[in-house]
């Protein structure tokens, strides 16, 4: 992971693909470097350290979006 601005570059070995990613990707994927998170750890643990707007629903929502875009980018796996 290389920072650009406000953006982050990651570079994914196994298909040799860079994506470029928003904070808010970064912030999950620190979340989920050590161990596995569902999706309402991975919310408490955002709420937590940063300052989210919204509701619970909303949030769950958004954060869920984001896992399904890295899922699709393969750079986390979702376990169902």
């Amino acid at each position: 992971m290389r920072p650009v601005d406000e953006l982050t570059l990651v570079y994914h070995r196994p298909s040799g693909m860079t994506h470029v990613v928003s904070p808010a990707v970064v912030a999950i994927l620190d979340l989920l470097h050590e161990r596995t998170l569902d999706i309402g750890e991975v919310c408490g643990a955002l709420a937590q350290h940063h300052d989210l707007d919204g509701e619970g629903d909303d949030i769950a929502r958004v954060v869920g979006a984001r896992l399904d875009e890295m899922a699709a980018m393969d750079i986390i796996d979702r376990i169902a």
